[in-house]
């Protein structure tokens, strides 16, 4: 099978990739950058290089596929300030949609996330509705799955510096968190050892792998089923403060905790780190869903039978590796 994948040599992209041409497809591979070209030739890929904004560069990389797994590149949410991501994952899936039909492409993979089916309540990951929305018009006889990741485990990374004292600790409301649950021993000694955010805790989340993800991108290429469907995946279901606990272990912190702040706490951290007020705002409605447990109710209502192979301790020695 011919196959066109987005996302160039990424997170989910490259494992799946690796996946595809093992299983004898034919896989093209679209990135931006010419620097990743030789890369994907050394897997044993075709590299397009071009920008999924350009349609006419789109439409002439779709040609003669019988498969697309079509992904919306991550957006400078926290160094654009005239960003409208909103309106760019419309143009992109539009795009996306026009080549499609143009090539007559007749199985598409679309990686979109849990809570895309709420137009409001889900902060920036709107975007998904969005485009879940337009890809919704193809036609009865093309076939479309949704994936719908759950939290992606390395978007813990972003807490790296925090565990280590450093960003929002150095702000007073951190401090006195920090002297809260470790006492003015643990203060003195150096504060680190604190996830801050506002979920957390005992929320209950839903995590997977990218790994994961890739295996469930290439079982539904390969299924022979038609029609249109949503698939969530995931790889583990843990509580904050169960992750924190991992992750502590892994690091030489065990009593790393994940505490409760407040939204507006919340809210003024995005801004401090380069986000707009509105995208501040934004991020802050996301982990408002997530703490309520919103984010996680179709989730919940349609969990996969069978959770991904890749767990959180699995991803903790990864993460300590970095940490160190």
């Amino acid at each position: 099978m011919k196959i066109v994948v987005t996302g160039s040599l990424g997170n989910i992209s490259r494992p799946l990739v690796v996946q595809l041409i093992k299983q004898g497809h034919q896989v093209t591979v679209i990135s931006s950058s010419p620097a990743r070209k030789v890369e994907i030739e050394q897997l044993g890929a075709k590299a397009a290089i071009g920008e999924i904004e350009d349609s006419i560069f789109l439409n002439k990389t779709f040609e003669d596929q019988d498969a697309a797994y079509c992904m919306i590149p991550p957006f400078n949410f926290f160094g654009k300030q005239d960003l409208n991501y909103q309106k760019q994952a419309l143009e992109i899936s539009t795009n996306y949609v026009q080549a499609i039909q143009k090539a007559r492409i007749k199985k598409v993979i679309h990686l979109s996330t849990m809570g895309a089916e709420k137009s409001n309540g889900a902060g920036v990951l709107v975007f998904h509705y969005i485009a879940e929305s337009v890809f919704k018009k193809l036609p009865s006889d093309v076939t479309v799955i949704h994936i719908r990741p759950a939290s992606f485990d390395y978007n813990l990374y972003a807490f790296m510096d925090m565990i280590k004292g450093k960003g929002f600790l150095e702000g007073m409301i951190g401090k006195l968190l920090y002297l809260k649950h470790y006492g003015l021993k643990g203060l003195l000694k150096g504060y680190s050892g604190i996830i801050l955010s506002n979920y957390g805790g005992a929320d209950k989340i839903a995590w997977v792998s990218p790994i994961d993800i890739a295996s469930a991108i290439a079982e539904e290429i390969n299924t022979q089923q038609r029609g249109k469907k949503v698939r969530y995946v995931a790889s583990e279901e843990l509580t904050c403060q169960e992750i924190a606990t991992t992750l502590g272990n892994a690091i030489g912190k065990p009593y790393l905790k994940w505490v409760l702040i407040s939204d507006k706490q919340m809210t003024d951290a995005f801004i401090k780190i380069g986000a707009t007020d509105t995208i501040a705002k934004e991020f802050t409605e996301m982990n408002m869903a997530m703490h309520d447990g919103s984010l996680f109710e179709d989730y919940f209502k349609n969990r996969p039978s069978i959770l991904g192979r890749v767990k959180m301790k699995d991803f903790a020695e990864e993460f300590a590796i970095k940490y160190k």
